[in-house]
């Protein structure tokens, strides 16, 4: 069902009218019908219990033989004729609720009668050719707008015999009307209106609400803390507050972030100042190893500050996103590995653009081959295109990572080798980092196993 519904709220909300009006509807023709078809039936009774009634009291006044044949001995037409059994066979379903009917008629009209049999028959039986009503005659001329010169259209007949006091059968048959054309058109027609009555105020309606709806989306699309500007208040008071709520939410993440930005510069420089003041000091060390190692843990200190910092700042830089070519990019990438000594290459394939913030690009790249050449001693780089999706695959030849372990491997401060000494250490920022740069420009960071060993980590962007 879900599939069917359209996808946009004035859509989904026409749908469901309109399948529940349809519904109704259906149920008011349904009832519409089996009520026109119970008033032919009982105007087909009435009219049968009526010439029977009449044909009774001909048969007290004169006698029976000089109603039921003419001159020349034929049976009158239109009249009932006179058997000694019911014509209605014992096979032939009758109807309980017009013989009810008709009995009760009869009492009514003072017309005495011993049983009354009812049924319907969709052929009209031989014996009651001469002796059915409600067919209309072609031979008469009417005047009135509503002349037909052809029998009318019947539905069935309806076969009614009363037993009268002298034990005979009166039997006739009543013609039931066909279907009038003209109320199925009426009930099309009511339908239509009423879709158009429900319908084109629906429509305003949905639009109404909707469009300060899709505005509001559009805005949490591109929504960058503290960067957006407020949204018009429109639509209904439940959208108004909707769209008000998003505004103050707006203008508090923003005001978060700023105290954020003040708090992480204070940090950066309460922090770099004594790193500096330190690492003078150490220069004084005479002992040259020991030197060393106090150097290098100040360096992994202060690039795990500046990771820190980095990815915290992300969302808030003010470099603005430009086409750039993705090749070039990666070239120089590569040639910073190489001039210190990494296997990394790149085999370019033509000029491929994106529009990126190349600094921030840069950075992940350089994460992610860092760790390629880390772990898997060497690093190979190809660039595929598919559509609009652009992917900047970096394969190694290390020994990989167990699957149930590649998920972890984005949440900060987590590293496949459990180790932190320095030769293979890192603050296990790197492809955390990298994944929120990217992600911030709209695209995704993917692990995966190599079938022929090795780790790929694709970098994916929207061109």
């Amino acid at each position: 069902m879900k599939r069917l519904l359209p996808k946009s709220l004035v859509g989904q909300l026409l749908a469901l009218v309109s399948i529940t009006l349809l519904i109704a509807q259906a149920i008011n023709i349904t009832l519409l019908y089996r009520g026109a078809q119970s008033q032919k039936m009982a105007e087909a009774s009435l009219s049968a219990v009526v010439r029977l009634a009449g044909e009774i009291e001909r048969i007290n006044e004169r006698g029976i033989d000089e109603l039921r044949l003419r001159r020349d001995g034929r049976v009158r037409r239109y009249h009932p004729i006179m058997t000694a059994n019911s014509i209605i066979g014992e096979g032939q379903k009758r109807l309980p609720d017009a013989e009810q009917r008709a009995t009760y008629a009869f009492d009514n009209m003072g017309v005495g009668v011993q049983t009354v049999e009812v049924t319907r028959v969709d052929s009209l039986p031989p014996n009651l050719t001469n002796s059915v009503i409600g067919m209309g005659d072609p031979r008469r001329r009417f005047r009135s707008a509503d002349y037909r010169s052809a029998p009318a259209q019947v539905d069935g007949f309806l076969i009614m015999s009363a037993q009268i006091a002298d034990g005979q059968w009166l039997n006739i048959a009543s013609a039931i009307r066909g279907q009038n054309p003209l109320l199925i058109r009426s009930l099309l027609f009511q339908t239509a209106v009423i879709y158009l009555i429900l319908l084109i105020p629906l429509i305003w309606l949905g639009r109404y609400i909707s469009r300060p709806l899709k505005a509001l989306t559009k805005a949490a699309e591109n929504f960058k803390p503290g960067s957006s500007d407020p949204i018009e208040e429109s639509g209904p008071p439940d959208t108004k507050q909707l769209t008000a709520a998003f505004n103050e939410m707006n203008a508090r993440v923003g005001a978060m972030l700023d105290e954020k930005d003040v708090m992480l510069g204070a940090i950066g420089h309460d922090l770099r100042t004594p790193l500096a003041a330190l690492r003078v000091r150490v220069e004084s060390v005479e002992d040259d190893n020991e030197r060393e190692r106090m150097v290098a843990g100040i360096d992994d200190m202060d690039r795990t500050l500046d990771d820190i910092l980095s990815l915290a700042r992300l969302g808030r830089e003010n470099e603005t996103a430009e086409q750039t070519d993705i090749s070039a990019l990666i070239e120089t990438v590569t040639d910073e590995f190489n001039d210190i000594g990494e296997d990394v290459s790149f085999a370019r394939s033509g000029r491929i653009t994106a529009k990126i913030r190349a600094t921030l690009i840069r950075r992940a790249l350089r994460n992610l081959i860092g760790n390629a050449v880390k772990y898997g001693k060497k690093a190979v780089i190809s660039v595929d295109k598919d559509g609009d999706k652009l992917s900047i695959h970096i394969d190694d030849e290390g020994p990989g990572i167990p699957e149930d372990q590649i998920a972890s491997m984005f949440d900060p401060f987590v590293r496949a080798e459990q180790s932190r000494n320095r030769e293979t250490g890192g603050s296990g920022l790197g492809l955390t980092l990298a994944r929120a740069i990217v992600r911030d420009h709209g695209g995704d960071v993917v692990l995966q196993n190599r079938a022929g060993g090795g780790l790929r980590a694709s970098l994916i962007l929207n061109r």
